[in-house]
């Protein structure tokens, strides 16, 4: 009678074991699963498209951020046209990804300030950040994606 337990205490292990892994695989904050790949794929042609777009329009974008507190940074986006002057009226919009915690994700739209477009987000962790900017001034639209190095609270 001791065999067939012992055959079953082995399964259960095994079954106890495989669902710990299983967990603890889908809870790592390190990794992101898109959450609609399928559109994404569906979308990457004119994802394209505009990102050529937005080349041919001739802005630049250059980031800069400084953490507030310990959980919140201020990111300040210089939006600038093909000839150097300011852009100005446009509704500017940032998503920005830990790139050691892809799952700390925070989307913020800036208000514009002297010129540039600062907006405060609950990027509490620092070290680097893939940020998707997206600005729109009537029917113009520009995206960029820039990588910035968030620096410690000083």
């Amino acid at each position: 009678m001791q065999w067939p337990i012992g055959v079953v205490v082995v399964l259960v292990l095994t079954v106890a074991a495989n669902i710990y892994v299983a967990v603890r695989a889908n809870d790592d904050p390190s990794v992101h699963v898109e959450s609609d790949y399928y559109q994404k794929a569906v979308r990457f042609d004119a994802d394209l498209a505009l990102r050529r777009r937005s080349e041919r329009l001739g802005w630049h974008v250059s980031l800069a951020a400084t953490r507030t507190t310990a959980g919140e940074a201020t990111v300040i986006a210089a939006l600038v046209d093909s000839v150097g002057a300011p852009v100005q009226g446009a509704v500017v919009r940032f998503t920005a990804r830990a790139v050691a915690r892809a799952n700390d994700s925070f989307t913020a739209t800036a208000h514009p300030d002297s010129g540039r477009y600062v907006a405060t987000m609950p990027m509490g962790r620092r070290g680097l950040w893939d940020v998707d900017i997206e600005a729109v001034r009537g029917g113009e639209r520009f995206v960029a994606a820039q990588r910035l190095d968030l620096p410690d609270v000083r």
